[in-house]
């Protein structure tokens, strides 16, 4: 177990590394803005950490009990499915669940008083990925034991999963974009750098768009789907523009739980 965590870690930071001195070479922030702004995201990565850690063992002993104990939709079937089909159909049905989540915490004030501290970014690169509030983590990987509990996922399957969901999650939050025609074609099935940046808009409907986790097939589905010219999207949330307070660790730590500090959203 321990293995596959400091495996998982070790291929996590590579790409984020490896894209983040992409994101340096072609784009067009300065090395000292773009470390200070990283370094803030980052902070966000040690709190969360740990939680990610204890919580993970929970996820991986719930798949390996619903394995055992034949729990979950996948064991529902007559006949027991091969590694196959069985990854193909759960990753349709978690990734799913990930787009009712994600739209959960855009639409459920509660949640999204947590949320709204990724989306506070104002300067959205790779580094962003990791600016999640500790208690949406807490969320997050509750939220994902009873998914797996209900689907009834296997630990292979579902460390195949993450590995592909953490390098889409990372890739989607990139500033470099795909060619629109390229794009175009791609985000009819997979969530894009393009179609990310779009539900970063600060302003509504296009921060409440673009839900898809790794699949965009949801948006296009229930109609949440949106487009929007590079050149006119702005990162951040519609109340308060301000670098200053976005910027604010402290702040942002106890903004779900202080009114004054409240981002986005104060009419709930």
């Amino acid at each position: 177990m321990n293995k596959i965590f400091s495996n998982q870690f070790l291929i996590y930071a590579s790409v984020l590394i490896g894209f983040w001195i992409l994101e340096l070479v072609l784009g067009q922030q300065k090395v000292k803005e773009k470390l200070l702004h990283s370094l803030l995201n980052i902070k966000f990565l040690l709190f969360v950490l740990p939680i990610q850690i204890v919580f993970s063992l929970g996820v991986f002993m719930t798949a390996q009990w619903t394995e055992v104990s034949g729990w979950g939709l996948l064991h529902l079937f007559p006949f027991k499915l091969s590694f196959i089909p069985s990854f193909v159909l759960a990753f349709i049905v978690l990734d799913f669940f990930e787009y009712l989540y994600h739209r959960m915490m855009h639409k459920v004030p509660f949640f999204w008083r947590f949320h709204q501290v990724h989306h506070s970014d104002r300067d959205l690169d790779i580094t962003t990925t990791v600016r999640e509030h500790p208690g949406e983590s807490i969320l997050r990987l509750v939220y994902t034991i009873l998914m797996i509990l209900v689907v009834g996922v296997s630990p292979a399957i579902l460390i195949v999963r993450q590995f592909i969901q953490s390098a889409i999650n990372l890739i989607s939050h990139i500033t470099l974009k795909l060619p629109n025609k390229l794009n175009n074609i791609v985000s009819l099935v997979f969530i894009t750098p393009n179609t990310h940046q779009v539900h970063h808009h600060y302003e509504l409907p296009y921060t409440d768009s673009n839900y898809g986790d790794v699949l965009s097939i949801w948006d296009h589905i229930f109609s949440t789907f949106m487009k929007k010219e590079p050149s006119e999207i702005v990162y951040g949330v519609d109340v308060n523009m301000d670098k200053e307070k976005c910027n604010n660790f402290k702040n942002l730590l106890k903004s779900p739980f202080d009114k004054d500090l409240e981002l986005i959203k104060k009419d709930e």
